[in-house]
């Protein structure tokens, strides 16, 4: 894959332009997060906050889109990641799912190893009813379960995972746990892809390293007013609270909109419209 195309399908994914329709759409319907004497943070901090975190949670996404991408390139077969449900009842979705002759291959994967206790057992819960669900759709297949974490600077439950993995009996089934490269030495055999990705990511951050992350200016920025008047499209109610004399969203006008100046367009195409 290309740098240019690989830049193209991170910066889409990461800092797309629906980003501040997101963030906007958040701060409207959860105005109590950004106001209050009980926080020590003004509101336009508290975006910055949320914007970082959606940036991480969009990033851990594209890496999973990305490895999809480079798994068919590499001569497997993707398979449907809704997998079915748990003996629950509940929907599961894997990150990876694919087949290469008899084999199964099942991948779930996180940016790094830093869970609490009850994150890490829950994961490997969750991915041990993924197995149990593959092997009632692929009775005759072998099935190899991975848990992978592409950032191998953290392995802070690598002990307990495999402790885990030990009381695997299935001899259909094998469970394995890798850090960065590791997945690409033993399951794929393909260094030249995993050297390949991290050639990427770490030039797209050198070309980034300069940029500070910040949010629009809410109260004149045209990037914030095209996002306002999305949201108008689509939630006309949540506007109407936003411009309401509700006592959160006269706080949350006076923090994030004190003069006005993308909110007076909003009145007169409310009033307008009315």
């Amino acid at each position: 894959m290309t740098y240019e195309n690989f830049k193209d399908k991170l910066n889409k994914k990461v800092f797309g332009e629906d980003l501040n329709y997101e963030i906007l759409l958040t701060v409207i319907q959860n105005p109590k997060r950004y106001i209050g004497i009980f926080r020590i943070t003004n509101a336009k901090t508290k975006l910055i906050q949320n914007v970082t975190q959606s940036c991480e949670i969009k990033f851990g996404d594209f890496i999973e889109e990305i490895l999809t991408e480079y798994i068919r390139d590499m001569g497997y077969s993707n398979l449907d990641k809704n997998i079915g449900v748990d003996e629950s009842g509940n929907r599961l979705s894997a990150d990876q799912i694919f087949q290469k002759d008899d084999t199964i291959y099942l991948i779930e994967q996180k940016i790094r190893d830093d869970h609490d206790s009850t994150k890490k057992r829950g994961q490997y819960g969750n991915l041990i009813k993924k197995i149990k669900t593959l092997k009632k759709q692929y009775p005759k297949y072998r099935i190899i379960a991975s848990m992978w974490f592409s950032d191998d600077s953290l392995k802070k439950n690598r002990k307990y995972y495999l402790e885990q993995i030990e009381h695997n009996t299935d001899e259909q089934v094998e469970i394995c746990i890798f850090y960065g490269k590791e997945l690409f030495e033993s399951i794929f055999k393909r260094m030249d892809i995993w050297n390949e990705l991290v050639s990427h990511l770490q030039k797209h951050k050198q070309e980034r390293s300069q940029e500070i992350l910040n949010v629009p200016d809410f109260d004149t920025s045209k990037e914030i007013k095209m996002a306002l008047f999305k949201v108008k499209n689509d939630y006309p109610k949540l506007i109407k609270k936003l411009l309401s004399d509700m006592p959160d969203y006269v706080e949350l006008r006076k923090e994030l909109f004190p003069m006005q100046q993308n909110l007076k367009e909003l009145y007169n195409a409310e009033s307008i419209a009315h």
